[in-house]
């Protein structure tokens, strides 16, 4: 009998126990990374958890990115991730989508056939406050997790070449561990997410039938607002464009965005009882490998994870540009009915409809965002 080892590593860095002046829309730190055995958890162009922090390298949805992803290798691989500031669940988010996971996924020739490798997500609250991801876990179950005992699976890895215990190539084995080892998450189904091409299982037009994991949509090149790899805004920014969210339950990506996966922190459940969790917001997100499958010629299904972003919130409402949606800005709307709106950027931000008026119908959709001024945290 070998013995067990672990093989986590543990990073706590000063900007995690410091509060930045600025916070990043991208996680900013790792906690930990536990590949899974896999053809590239070795090579260290795919091993350093640091290339998940930070914006992605977007390389376009017919090439996906090979020089700065974190492969998490075999079924349980995984890695955390931490950001500096709370990620809310915030109304003002385009369809009320909250995070994006960035992978290196890309289209087969048409955007219902992806070469990906999925990730389930899980997400936590730094809810007893010291900064670290030692909290409860909350699962995002996606599309295709409805099962949360019967997907919830544990598997027994050995170096040992005389069992019949994988992996069967012993040059998959992460380094530093040895002997007898599992990992666990919940598992996605091979028939669907193992092939090499997954087809979207959707049979109604247009409609996306996966939705709710990381690196299963293509991370566009920075500026392509259209999907055709071809950049159309050569100076927009990182931060501007990685942080519009594709609307995951509808085919292809959406104008303006630069792909990943998005998902509503609204989504997440309690994995114990399968209750919605009701959180506010995380600061943790952890990723695992939920594919159990080798592909002929290919090797194991791996996700490969690029970055997570928070999402930016809709300006519409904040006439102020404040950061947040309260009387103030209820004021400009006494200001700005029947005053000339492209005159005038804080009336353009009321201007809902877009029909060049504030008006009753702009104010009913924005009243239900009014939150008052945005609480230090």
């Amino acid at each position: 009998m070998h013995s067990i080892a672990v093989a986590m590593t543990w990073l706590v860095p000063l900007a995690a126990i410091l509060s930045p002046a600025v916070a990043s829309p991208f996680a900013t730190t790792w906690w930990s990374y536990e590949p899974a055995p896999g053809q590239f958890v070795n090579n260290a162009a795919f091993n350093d958890p640091s290339t998940a922090l930070g914006a992605p390298d977007g390389a376009g949805a017919e090439y996906g990115n090979v020089s700065s992803v974190l492969s998490l290798g075999g079924f349980g691989g995984s890695v955390i991730l931490g950001f500096d500031h709370l990620v809310e669940d915030d109304p003002r988010n385009p369809a009320g989508l909250d995070a994006i996971v960035f992978g290196n996924a890309t289209w087969v020739d048409d955007p219902e056939l992806h070469w990906a490798e999925c990730a389930v997500i899980e997400i936590a609250l730094d809810a007893n406050g010291d900064r670290l991801p030692n909290d409860p876990w909350y699962l995002i179950p996606g599309s295709h997790i409805t099962d949360l005992d019967e997907q919830f699976v544990t598997q027994a890895w050995d170096d040992d070449p005389l069992t019949e215990t994988p992996p069967a190539n012993l040059s998959w084995v992460p380094a530093g561990v040895s002997g007898e080892w599992e990992t666990s998450g919940y598992q996605l189904d091979a028939a669907i997410f193992g092939s090499r091409v997954i087809e979207n299982p959707s049979s109604i037009a247009g409609q996306e039938g996966i939705y709710g994991y990381g690196d299963f949509t293509p991370t566009l090149l920075l500026g392509d607002l259209d999907a055709d790899d071809t950049i159309d805004d050569e100076g927009i920014s990182a931060e501007a464009f990685y942080t519009v969210p594709d609307d995951p339950l509808l085919v292809g990506i959406t104008e303006g965005s630069g792909g990943g996966d998005a998902f509503d922190i609204a989504w997440a459940i309690d994995p114990a009882t399968g209750a919605p969790a009701d959180l506010p917001g995380f600061h943790f997100i952890r990723l695992t490998s939920g594919v159990d499958a080798i592909v002929v010629f290919l090797g194991e299904k791996s996700p490969e994870i690029d970055a997570v972003a928070d999402v930016a919130p809709d300006p519409f409402g904040d006439a102020d540009q404040d950061g947040d949606i309260d009387l103030a800005d209820f004021a400009y709307f006494h200001l700005c009915v029947g005053a000339d709106v492209s005159q005038s950027d804080s009336c353009t931000l009321l201007d809902w409809d877009e029909d060049m008026a504030v008006a009753l119908s702009d104010f009913r959709v924005w009243a239900p965002l009014m939150s008052g001024p945005e609480v230090s945290r």
